[in-house]
């Protein structure tokens, strides 16, 4: 029993010698600041004081007020705290990670936010005698809010620790403040016209306030403390269900899951994920899977800004009473959590995005990680930050107006704790080189001139099926997908094929269903300059469902086939292709879940509007001697702007409006619509001229539309027979004379963009018993591959500036004869599909001359490759546009004979004046002097200049002393008499 004592005696004295005297006193002074919970005007009175007394390290200022005008304070913490001005020439400054705490969101939940109070004591008393706060304020710039709810807390009652209807919970107005953020689900809130407001109208002061930070500053890192139970949650905090039991995933879920574990593990209690009467296994949990939180602040850091955040309920107890030292004991539990978790900073990687060229930074870049679908942007600086776990990743950097780059199988370690690795961008302006060599033209040509053969093979009945059957079928058995085995089947695709799809959503339907689309290419993350963007778009209307279910399959069949078959490799290759299998996921729901298929319940939208029919009504009008029709000028995209026209029009449904988007923000060059009930392929244009009661409207590229349309009929195994549900020659027709729809897609896309986009209808039956959908994949598949194989035909190239290299986007590409035109992407690229046939082509932009090519030839295999590269225009001296130069203009006076012989006059007078003044100046120079300085002229100089550098010297050594308190680690804050706190 001895023993005993005398071994707990030497383990204490060793412990007691590993803790200086003065470290002991730095925490007996945290303890005391513990003893009670801080008004806000001792808050305000204790952060104004450690300010004052650390002003090279700590700075505390307001980002708001409550309602009541309380302010909102933070603590801002890193060593050393240089000016704006020397950080913009500090790497070691600018890639410091910004990281935040925020507590006391629910005035009623008290913990956090006298363990944030202690944590700046904390810091600041050993910002220089403990090297791990050293090294993390050298190494961090640390933001602390204790409260972002100071009406609430004042209207709390300590020792309340279940506050269920009790006042402090919300601010003053008894609004949740965390549930009063933008949720990724609900639309914004409607101002009392009607009108929808901005991402801060309607909410409260408190929020909108740390909106706005959270917005301006470009956090890294950060976490909000709570209380009421003892787990680290993590995003989402709600799903589209809103459902009980339903799991948030994010796509950095498994992230997000090491930073609540960073946290919980070096809790001294939440790893037990027992407490509270709770089962948190390792003391961690998806927020949405606890329980489903509407407008979350956790959510919108993820959503709208570069920062990750975590919810830490750090107590059972949310009020806990500060008596007998349970604040004390709090701190204990939480501080080795507290440092860890801003450690986490540094994980993955960090660096600067820079112009190769100017070596300026660029800000706004996207920083994108294959396989994690959510990019982070670079901040003014140039400068950016990705939390990573280990591993190999691949990293994509884009900027408007320069070339994407690319650098593979990066390994993150983290070893390092305190310094991410660094990986740096230098990205090269313009997007492509000023032009393609004739050799690189030429392979092009032959691997378009093999797809285009592959195509022409799946229209001959002789050679569909022996091309069909070299390629692999998935191995799944066709059934129906409701919206969630929908959404899993193409996030399990892109997890199992990450390096050629990527998957993203355009929108929300009107019951916040998600419009996902996915990329499947060579390079999913990025548009490559000289390649063709194509798209599928499914299930417009929600039962029609035979496109949905195919192009599931579709997006499958292209995977499994990629490096395995040449067709399928080289057109994942060299076309990057889009798909959305359904645009009517609300419809779809409804139809999936009825018995009886017949009723066309779930053709419509969840507002009973049909999207085929919500599309800008495009009006037409006669072509001039022609038995064409063409938009009225009104809505040429060239002359009028697209956003005054659509707000004419009736209000859009949410599933159009990003169908809109879409179409203007990506450059397709082809879009094959799927529908059901008929079988054939219908091209534009869907309206008729008013007045005129039947047949075709007739586009300008009437022609090229059939090509198209064709392509799909003849390379499906009946269409092209005509013969099914309603008779049409080839299977094919000019829309408007089946049925006339006013707001089609196919009239929208064709107009407004350069995308040729024809209407497909895929069987007789729009809802086809499950069995029977292998039947009309087997009918289908070889026209899927057909039709978006015909991006080769027809023209593509570049436009560039003559003088600059540069490329030229927003160039109108016309081509004679036919009214209809098409513009270049940021990239300088154009494609322009067309029926094979000989061509004038014209290409335009404002501030250039046009430039026109005459008797270019179009064949029926690859796409003929061309360059223009525009001059410049400038305007004289009367606001007139001229094309010519300033040296041809000199030159072209200078040639004419009355001015030539006033030019060399004034070139002859020039020369002799230079002369003149040229001997004038040596004279002066190299003259005699005049007089010598008298005496006193030297002694008055010589004195003057002593009396100067005396006063030089005498300046230097009177230089002011710092007046800051260096706050020497040896020497602790005492507070003044108003200060309770005393170390």
């Amino acid at each position: 029993m001895v023993y005993r004592y005398v071994f707990l005696l030497l383990y204490s004295s060793c412990i007691l010698c590993q803790r200086s005297p003065l470290q002991v006193e730095k925490d007996t002074a945290v303890y005391q600041l513990l003893s009670r919970y801080h008004p806000h005007a001792e808050l305000k009175e204790l952060l104004t004081h450690w300010s004052g007394n650390y002003s090279k390290i700590a700075q505390l200022f307001s980002i708001g007020e409550s309602n009541t005008g309380k302010e909102l304070f933070v603590m801002r913490l890193t060593s050393p705290l240089n000016s704006k001005d020397d950080e913009e020439h500090d790497e070691v400054q600018l890639l410091k990670p910004k990281f935040k705490w925020i507590a006391n969101m629910h005035g009623d939940e008290t913990v956090g936010r006298e363990m944030m109070v202690a944590l700046i004591y904390y810091l600041l008393l050993n910002s220089k005698s403990d090297p791990r706060v050293n090294r993390l304020l050298s190494t961090t710039d640390i933001y602390i809010m204790p409260t972002m709810n100071p009406d609430g807390f004042e209207k709390s009652t300590e020792g309340s620790c279940n506050t269920f209807g009790l006042l402090g919970r919300g601010n003053l107005l008894e609004v949740d403040l965390n549930r009063d953020f933008p949720s990724q689900y609900q639309s914004l809130k409607r101002k009392p016209d009607g009108t929808i407001g901005d991402l801060f109208y309607g909410r409260q002061r408190e929020t909108v306030a740390v909106m706005k930070w959270i917005l301006k500053e470009n956090f890294v890192l950060s976490a909000n403390l709570h209380g009421g139970a003892l787990v680290a949650s993590y995003p989402y905090d709600e799903t589209m269900e809103h459902g009980f039991n339903r799991y948030g995933e994010s796509p950095d879920d498994s992230l997000f899951r090491f930073l609540a574990l960073a946290y919980a593990s070096k809790h001294l209690t939440m790893p037990k994920g027992t407490a509270c009467s709770e089962n948190f296994p390792e003391g961690i949990t998806n927020g949405a899977k606890w329980y489903d939180v509407t407008g979350g602040m956790q959510d919108f850091n993820y959503l709208h800004s570069n920062a990750f955040e975590i919810t830490i309920e750090l107590s059972c107890c949310k009020y806990l009473s500060s008596q007998d030292g349970g604040l004390e004991k709090e701190w204990d539990n939480n501080r080795e959590a507290l440092l860890n978790y801003m450690e986490m900073s540094h994980l993955g990687i960090k660096g600067f995005i820079r112009d190769s060229q100017a070596r300026t930074a660029i800000s706004g870049a996207l920083i994108q990680i294959e396989g994690i679908l959510h990019p982070v942007r670079s901040v003014h600086s140039g400068a950016y930050w990705r939390l990573l776990l280990p591993g190999l990743y691949n990293v994509t950097v884009t900027a408007s107006g320069y070339l994407p780059q690319t650098k593979y199988n990066i390994n993150v370690t983290n070893k390092n704790i305190t310094n991410a690795l660094r990986l740096d961008f230098d990205l090269q302006p313009g997007s492509v080189d000023v032009s393609i060599s004739s050799q690189d033209a030429t392979s092009m040509n032959k691997i378009y001139d093999t797809l285009s053969n592959y195509s022409r093979k799946l229209m001959s009945v002789d050679s569909r099926d022996e091309l069909l059957k070299l390629l692999i079928e998935p191995a799944d058995k066709f059934q129906y997908h409701n919206y969630e085995s929908m959404v899993n089947k193409l996030k399990e695709l892109n997890k199992q094929y990450p390096n050629i799809t990527s998957i993203y959503s355009i929108g929300k339907s009107v019951e916040k269903r998600d419009l996902w689309v996915i990329i499947i290419s060579d390079q999913p993350l990025i548009h490559e300059a000289g390649e063709p963007e194509v798209r599928y778009v499914g299930n417009i209307h929600g039962d029609e469902s035979v496109g949905r279910e195919c192009l599931i399959r579709f997006i499958e069949y292209l995977c499994v086939n990629y490096r395995k078959n040449d067709y399928v490799t080289k057109l994942i290759d060299n076309i990057r292709i889009h798909i959305m299998p359904t645009m009517n996921p609300d419809g779809f729901e409804y139809e999936y879940k009825q018995t009886n298929h017949a009723t066309g319940g779930g053709r419509a939208n969840a507002n009973h509007i049909d999207l085929n029919e919500n599309f800008p009504q495009i009006e037409l009008e006669p072509s001039s001697g022609k038995d064409e029709v063409v938009p009225k000028k009104e809505y040429n995209n060239n002359e009028n702007n697209l956003d005054q026209f659509i707000k004419k029009q009736n209000q859009f449904q949410p599933e159009v409006q990003a169908a809109i988007h879409w179409s203007l923000i990506y450059p397709f060059v082809l879009s094959g619509n799927l529908h059901g009930g008929a079988l054939l392929a219908s091209y534009p244009f869907n309206n008729r001229v008013k007045g005129v009661a039947n047949g075709e409207s007739k586009s300008p590229d009437d022609s090229t539309l059939k090509m198209l349309a064709k392509a799909y009929s003849q390379a499906h195994t009946k269409m092209f027979k005509g013969d099914s549900c309603i008779i049409f020659h080839d299977g094919i027709t000019n829309s408007a004379a089946w049925k006339v729809i006013e707001g089609g897609m196919q009239d929208w896309s064709y107009v407004f963009t350069s995308d040729m986009e024809i209407t497909i209808d895929m069987g007789c039956d729009k809802y086809p018993n499950e069995n029977d959908l292998q039947n009309h994949w087997n009918d289908n598949k070889g026209a899927l591959l057909a039709f978006i194989t015909q991006v080769v035909h027809g023209l593509r190239g570049f436009v560039f500036d003559l003088q600059t290299k540069t490329p030229v986007s927003g160039a109108v590409i016309h081509v004679h004869g036919i009214n209809h035109n098409v513009t270049t992407y940021r990239d300088g690229d154009f494609f322009r599909l067309l029926s094979p046939g000989k061509y004038d082509i014209t290409v335009e932009r404002l501030g250039y001359e046009s430039e026109t090519r005459a008797n270019i030839f179009v064949t029926d295999e690859s796409s003929t490759y061309i360059e223009f590269k525009l001059k410049r225009m400038i305007i004289n001296e009367d606001n007139q546009i001229s094309s010519t130069g300033f040296y041809d203009k000199s030159k072209a006076i200078i040639q004419h004979s009355i001015f030539r012989f006033i030019f060399i006059m004034i070139i002859s007078i020039a020369v002799l004046s230079t002369v003149i003044f040229g001997m004038i100046g040596l004279y002066l120079r190299f003259r005699p002097q005049r007089y010598q300085l008298l005496a006193q002229d030297e002694d008055n100089a010589l004195l003057s200049h002593r009396a100067k550098r005396h006063k030089t010297v005498r300046n230097t050594h009177a230089m002011p002393s710092d007046s800051e308190n260096d706050n020497d680690e040896e020497t602790l804050f005492t507070s003044n008499s108003n200060t309770p706190m005393i170390a």
